[in-house]
Formats: C-alpha cells, structure tokens, sequence
C-alpha cells in the first residue's frame, strides 16, 4: 500500500484583515500538519499549489516552512505543483527553489513533468503541471493530452495540478479546465486551488480538491462549520483507492451572525453569550438589517460589546430597500458573454473575467498580475 498526504492552498504568508494574528494562524496550522503527517506514517506529501500566498514571500513565510521541513526530517518524499498565487511572473524564480534538496516541483515552465519513485517495492508516478490561467488554455489541454498518452508500468499514478474544473466551480468561464479535459488514466488526481472540499470519482480512480488549511475568506465559513479544514491521507492498493478526512484543531473559529437593526443591543448581548470559550478568539462577520441604520453608531455599539471577546469583527450593513432587491444565482447568466457583449472585444473581455476571478477571492494583487500579464503579452505583440 502506498500513503499520501494531499493538502493545498496553505497560503504561507497571508495575513487576512492586516493582522499579524491571522498570519500566526496560518503558521500554527502548518505546525499541526507537520506532526499529524508524522501520526499518519506517510510515504508520499503533495501540495498542488499556493503553497505560499505570494511568489516573493516574507520572511516569516519562509521561515514556518523551513521548520516544517525540518520536523518532517526527510520521512516523506514531497512533490509540488505552483499555484496561481506562488507563480512567479514571466521567467522569475518560485520560492520553492530554496527547498529544492527537500522537496521536488513539477510543472515549473508550464509544460508536464512526472517522477518515478518505489514505496515498499511498488512503482510509483508522479505527474504534474503548475498553474496556467486560462490565457493558456490551449497549452494545458495539450500537456493533458500528453499525459493521457503516457506509458508507464507504475503501480501508482498520481496527476497534481492547480487548475479550476468547470464541474465544481460555479462560473464556468472562470475556469481553466473542463473535467472531461483531464487524462483518465491516473488512480488519484490531487487537485489544488478551489478552497472547498471536493471529492469524486473520474477515469480510473478519485479526483480532490482537500480545500484551504485555514480560512482565507468569509465564503469559506459554511464549508469549515460543514466539512472542516485540513488534508486527505489517500490509500492506494493496487485497484483500490480510499481517501479519508484530516480535520485540523487549530483552525481558530469564525462566526456569522444576523443582527436586527431594531433590536442590536439586546440580540448582540445573546449573541456573545452563545460565543462560549474558544482556545483562541473568534473572528466574527456581523450582519445589521434594518431601515435607516446609523453605521456609525452601529459600529461604535459593536466595538463596545465585542472588543476582548473577538479578535476582530467584520460588520455589513443592509438597509430595508436593499434587502429586496433579487439576487443574482452563479449560472442565471454567462459573465463571459456579458463582459464580451458590453467591451466588444473578446480579449480584454477574458482580462476582465480573469481580474474577476481574482478579486472574488479577494486578491488585489491577484488581479494586478493578471493584468500586468495582459499588457506585457500587447507590448510582446501577442
């Protein structure tokens, strides 16, 4: 039997709402990944991409994955893929480079690469392509099919890639891949960049995205309360493939609650009381509905009540006539066709889905980069 750990989108670095708190989350989560890698007696650890939130990362960044390193002490093999967040722009040097006596990066210029390894005599192949957005579609379908077509006697096949499939996203031109795209002769395809967890069969074996490690943004909330945040230990034994769940302790909790504008002190007050004892405090998303809200004094009551008994509190506020208004369902309409439709120009119409797509998730600088791509390739001539 060959064990691996699959995890994603760990996002070293990042540090959400500026806070140097939210950044020693994400480093403590790591630290617990560490030892329940070493509980589970892996053989094999891959990371499919955004291992760091950025391709120039801090120091702190480097510095966690240094001691996870260090506490693994070389008892796995360790495979990686970049992430559209850890890609260096043109032809820079990923931060993985520093590790690269530890681990082993694939995919690193856009085009598939594979290794052979033996795990208790048994053959084993690791393929991978790092992130290509959707600009290169063409040449990801194309390494996809290179990989359909080839030969190996491995006992164990494995594809890791960060890519969006359009099966388990919600807007279909924002993805990279469509599932039917993906080669149909591996046993595990360990997938990265969607935060939420995913599982499904596919081809001969089981497709996952094991989501991010901790939560990067408020969308993610419902996922953690309903699947929790950590890796998949995957089992393979000839035919057989069992993936099972790895929940993390550490995660430190984040809250929504819906306020009435009309009653906020009195249901703010229940609501602390239900926030019970947390090993490390809660970030709380607050929702205040009513008709013609002070925001101001709205924010100064919460601040009043939470302040000590969160870590930060994220406040939206929804008047009466807004709450009215229809909501717009991911699939009611093709954003591609209307970005098209309205810039006349189906370039920068992709520009602009690919930007979306990015600042979505919340990444400014995410954006950017796609757009600093965007007039490099015009100045190229492309």
């Amino acid at each position: 039997m060959v064990r691996i750990v699959h995890l994603a989108d760990t996002h070293l670095g990042y540090k959400q709402y500026n806070l140097e708190e939210r950044e020693k989350d994400i480093y403590d989560v790591l630290e617990e990944i560490g030892d329940k890698i070493l509980e589970e007696h892996a053989d094999i650890v891959i990371h499919s991409g955004d291992l760091f939130d950025s391709p120039r990362p801090t120091t702190q960044a480097y510095y966690a994955f240094k001691k996870f390193l260090k506490r693994l002490d070389g008892k796995v093999e360790f495979f990686a893929v970049l992430g559209d967040h850890d890609k260096p722009k043109a032809r820079g040097m990923p931060p993985h480079k520093l590790f690269d006596d530890q681990i082993q990066t694939l995919g690193v210029a856009g085009v598939s690469e594979n290794q052979q390894i033996s795990v208790d005599g048994k053959k084993v192949l690791i393929a991978g392509i790092s992130h290509l957005s959707r600009t290169y579609r063409p040449i990801l379908v194309e390494e996809l099919k290179k990989l359909e077509n080839l030969k190996t006697q491995a006992d164990c096949r494995v594809l890791a890639l960060h890519e969006a499939i359009d099966k388990f996203f919600p807007f279909e031109e924002a993805c990279e891949i469509s599932l039917t795209e993906l080669p149909k002769n591996f046993r595990y395809y360990a997938m990265g960049h969607l935060h939420s967890r995913i599982k499904a069969s596919y081809g001969q074996g089981e497709l996952t995205y094991p989501g991010s490690t901790e939560i990067m943004r408020s969308d993610e909330i419902g996922g953690w309360k309903k699947l929790g945040k950590g890796f998949f230990i995957v089992d393979v034994e000839n035919e057989k493939v069992d993936v099972a769940e790895v929940n993390l302790e550490r995660i430190r909790p984040q809250i929504e609650v819906k306020l009435s504008y009309a009653h906020l002190t009195d249901e703010l007050e229940e609501f602390v009381k239900k926030i019970g004892d947390c090993e490390k405090l809660p970030v709380v998303h607050v929702r205040v509905e009513g008709k013609e809200i002070d925001r101001q004094g709205v924010h100064q009551t919460l601040s009043d009540v939470l302040t000590g008994k969160v870590l930060t509190f994220r406040q939206v506020i929804v008047e009466e006539s807004e709450m009215r208004l229809p909501e717009l369902r991911p699939g009611s309409f093709h954003i591609n066709q209307v970005l098209k439709d309205y810039l006349k120009d189906e370039k920068v119409a992709q520009l602009a889905v690919e930007m979306l797509k990015c600042l979505r998730q919340g990444d400014m600088e995410g954006a950017k980069s796609v757009a600093d791509g965007y007039f490099q390739r015009l100045k190229g001539g492309e």
